[in-house]
């Protein structure tokens, strides 16, 4: 139907130029009828030199740079062969996909590009939308069928609309995503937009790459800043991750203390120990979890998502464009109590107005609870320059399996400070429920490749005494024995921290961890400030966040909960 409706809008014209994975994009508008009114022609270049004297020399050719050889030369070659008698109406696009789909006798990561460049007004520049996919089918063959359907979404969606996050919210449309592969059928890391349909500040990388997560469409993207803005970007793990040694912190980092950059950077000097000469430099990296605000897989479905969307819009009785208690209390109807429905709405009405908008329930933009509090969270981080994972994966061996994928060095979990406990965070064996061997599963899959350890930094007391993170007990204390004996689990000794983290004259900054200078803040103290980065004071003040911890309106779980479920 999609293939169709782009067929038969006479205002779009276009090419196809599909490698790897089959043609199956251009298959789909082919088949779908009146073809003729949309493909100017579909093309498969298989042999690399006959690939170059198509679109020119590349290094690699599964590649963003390759990708955009192949949308430049074809949109051009539709300017230059059909521009006359197409007319200036018509608006000229170019799909193209490089891909490396399942090969026999190969085992290599399926993975590549997929774009489309294009006019979004007639007699404009063209305007770009790339995207990385990992495909996890087991065969070629329907691979390429996952792929056919991401094209043709990709398509349909630019001739619809113009706006990145409502793009982005529908792309794996028609795929299911409980077929029982972990991470999905089709994951895309890594989207980009650029040129004039799509502006300066349209939109946010940031809050993209949490939409991203949101929907499911990855379950983690990465994020550095760019040497030449200083803002944050999306980049693809297979580049920045590559054979590269790598410490991960894992938080909701809010707010990011002191304690944070003093363990990544004992951290950094206990790994750079047992690298060999001339390894790569280590990557330092923050792991921010937003499994808080992702709601479950089911409710992200297309089915679903426009169903919440009807019905926020019938909620709205009279149409103002807000939800009032009433109108809450008759669309969650009977799914919740109405207890609990009125707790929710106080805590939305943060105006005290008796109405909370729409748009902050449910938009997709920066207008929304959810999106907002996602911003504060990042922007507390950006001065410390870190790469920042954004992730909604919770069990820590499964960060280890994803960040596998890209690096065969060394990774060092970096865990501990502000009275860190190892039982609640690694050995509590509620956490495994749905892990199917449980614990010793998941430790099993965390340190069985040896390249995977977890750096346990001391806590520092209240009066500056240092004294090791807080041991299991029981049978678990065993394995923790073990782990150590065996080197998964490395407690750093006191030569690691810094001078002034030794000393209990200087290291007052250093013995608050983030749910301590949370309550600091809640309280009205300003004692707070000393735990936290100078450069991220200012910038916690100025953020909604911060202004709801102070007068006690932090969301809580169940808060979050609904939210996501919009």
């Amino acid at each position: 139907e999609k293939a169709l409706a782009v067929n038969l809008d006479p205002t779009i014209y276009g090419s196809f130029a599909e490698i790897g994975a089959g043609q199956e994009v251009s298959r789909t508008f082919l088949q779908a009828g009146a073809a003729a009114g949309t493909v100017a022609r579909s093309m498969s270049a298989y042999d690399m030199r006959m690939s170059d004297v198509s679109y020119g020399k590349a290094k690699r050719y599964v590649t963003n740079e390759r990708l955009q050889q192949m949308l430049t030369g074809e949109y051009e070659e539709c300017e230059k062969c059909i521009r006359e008698t197409k007319g200036d109406e018509c608006r000229f696009f170019a799909f193209a996909s490089t891909l490396a789909a399942k090969a026999y006798l190969s085992d290599r990561e399926c993975e590549g590009w997929v774009g489309v460049t294009y006019q979004h007004e007639a007699g404009q520049p063209r305007s770009t939308v790339s995207l990385h996919v990992r495909m996890r089918d087991p065969t070629a063959e329907i691979q390429g069928e996952a792929i056919g359907v991401l094209g043709t979404n990709l398509i349909y969606l630019i001739n619809n609309t113009m706006d990145p996050y409502l793009i982005a919210t529908f792309l794996l449309d028609g795929l299911d995503l409980n077929d029982g592969i972990e991470f999905g059928r089709l994951e895309i890391d890594y989207i980009n937009f650029e040129g004039p349909a799509f502006p300066e500040g349209s939109w946010d990388p940031r809050l993209l790459a949490m939409r991203m997560v949101q929907l499911r469409l990855a379950n983690a993207v990465l994020l550095e800043p760019d040497e030449e803005t200083g803002k944050y970007r999306q980049v693809v793990p297979n580049n920045s991750l590559y054979k590269r040694p790598l410490i991960v912190q894992r938080s909701r980092f809010a707010p990011v203390t002191n304690m944070h950059q003093e363990v990544m950077e004992a951290c950094q000097k206990r790994l750079a120990k047992d690298l060999e000469e001339g390894a790569k430099p280590i990557l330092q990296m923050l792991n921010l979890q937003v499994d808080d605000l992702t709601p479950p897989r089911k409710l992200v479905e297309t089915e679903q998502k426009m169903k919440n969307m009807r019905a926020m819009v019938e909620g709205d009785l009279n149409g103002d464009g807000h939800i009032d208690l009433q109108e809450l209390e008759a669309m969650v109807g009977d799914r919740m109590k109405k207890e609990e429905v009125n707790d929710i709405f106080a805590s939305l009405d943060i105006e005290n107005t008796g109405k909370v908008s729409i748009d902050a329930l449910f938009s997709i933009s920066d207008a929304s609870f959810v999106a907002r509090e996602f911003i504060d969270r990042f922007a507390m981080l950006e001065p410390l320059r870190y790469p920042v994972l954004i992730s909604n994966i919770r069990r820590t061996h499964k960060l280890a399996a994803y960040l596998r994928r890209y690096t065969n060095q060394k990774i060092a979990i970096a865990v501990g400070g502000g009275g860190f406990c190892i039982q609640r965070a690694l050995f509590d064996t509620n956490a495994y429920r749905n892990t199917e061997g449980g614990m010793l599963e998941a430790f099993g899959r965390l340190f069985s490749p040896g390249k995977t350890q977890v750096f346990t930094y001391p806590n520092i007391g209240p009066e500056g005494d240092i004294m090791q993170a807080t041991m299991p007990e029981g049978p678990e204390k065993l394995l923790y024995d073990y782990l150590v004996e065996r080197g998964g689990i490395v407690p750093l000794e006191t030569e690691y921290m810094s001078l002034s983290a030794q000393d209990a004259a200087s290291n007052q900054a250093l013995r608050l961890g983030s749910t301590e200078v949370r309550e600091l803040i809640r309280t009205g103290s300003p004692d707070w400030e000393q735990y936290v980065p100078e450069e991220v004071v200012d910038i916690v003040k100025t953020r909604q966040w911060f202004d709801r911890v102070s007068h006690g309106e932090v969301f809580a779980k169940t808060v979050y909960q609904f939210l996501a479920s919009l």
